[in-house]
């Protein structure tokens, strides 16, 4: 499974014992910063979120403007970043590995619109997410 996670290493680094990416995580991420001109920004409100992951744990969902658990897909739950962030997401979930807990993000995205089935929606995001996560748990 290891293999398969690594530490958050973009667009700085963020040290944490506890939240660990995909392995492909930090593409989607990369790729939709550069696009966007938004990396400075966003930088700063994604380190809050990070933290506050890091401290609360699976309570961090009680902050619903920022965490959300997805009623459409079971385990997962997404970040939330205002509209003013070009409306990104961030698919992630609660795992327990060796009997160490972690917070897993899986896929980022940015939101544009629920309503037609395109790359930036949940509906086809979250196929992807769980893809990564059975990545990460079954495939050692």
């Amino acid at each position: 499974m290891m293999n398969r996670m690594g530490n958050i290493l973009y667009p700085e680094v963020f040290n944490s014992k506890y939240i660990r990416t995909h392995f492909e995580f930090e593409v989607d991420l990369t790729n939709m910063l550069e696009r966007s001109g938004q990396k400075a920004d966003f930088w700063g409100k994604y380190k809050q979120r990070l933290r506050f992951l890091d401290e609360r744990k699976e309570k961090c969902v009680l902050k619903s403007d920022w965490f959300e658990e997805l009623r459409q897909a079971e385990g997962l739950y997404s970040m939330i970043f205002d509209k003013s962030q070009k409306n990104i997401r961030i698919l992630f979930a609660f795992i327990e590995y060796n009997k160490v807990k972690y917070a897993l993000l899986l896929c980022a995205f940015e939101e544009k619109d629920n309503k037609k089935k395109s790359q930036y929606c949940y509906s086809t995001r979250i196929p992807i997410a769980q893809k990564r996560l059975k990545e990460v748990l079954y495939n050692d």
